[in-house]
């Protein structure tokens, strides 16, 4: 009798442009179900779930209980988010995760596309990532009112002096 698995893959992609529309450099952050996550020397991954995380490789964790908002500090949650969007601008190949990859992980993915600038982050996360993302009111109400703007300020000025560094002074590196 032949056992079917299902084979755990990412759930898509958010693309992340900076500067005027995007001109500057960009990347983008994979996200799905955080067991697909395959860890690599050049890689960066940030589970968001807060159960089963046993025998995993963890960068960072933003433990969140399943279809709800993070329980920690605000300050801890902006901690988070710089440095996912610092390992990427690093070149790191960032990827964040939960159980499925819907609910948190979109939760998740909208807060970098608030602080990284976009104005309507759930509906570009829906769009770019997955019209499944962000899978509650609570958590579509945390986004909305969660307070990124210090978070967007530093990445503005890292973003741009690392296109600087990198356009102005290449053969230093």
């Amino acid at each position: 009798m032949k056992q079917w698995v299902r084979e755990l893959k990412p759930n898509g992609k958010l693309p992340v442009r900076m500067g005027w529309q995007g001109a500057f450099q960009g990347f983008d952050i994979v996200g799905g179900p955080y067991d697909a996550f395959r860890h690599t020397p050049n890689s960066f991954g940030v589970c968001v779930r807060a159960e089963g995380i046993h025998d995993v490789h963890l960068d960072l964790l933003l433990a969140i209980p399943d279809f709800s908002v993070p329980d920690q500090s605000p300050d801890h949650v902006r901690e988070v988010l710089r440095r996912t969007l610092q390992a990427a601008l690093d070149g790191k190949e960032v990827y964040v995760g939960c159980m499925g990859g819907w609910g948190r992980t979109g939760l998740f993915l909208a807060l970098l596309a608030k602080a990284t600038g976009e104005r309507d982050p759930v509906a570009y996360v829906r769009k770019h990532y997955s019209p499944r993302a962000v899978e509650t009111v609570a958590q579509a109400r945390y986004v909305a009112s969660f307070d990124v703007s210090e978070v967007h300020v530093w990445f503005a000025r890292t973003a741009w002096r690392k296109w600087w560094m990198d356009r102005v002074f290449w053969w230093a590196h």
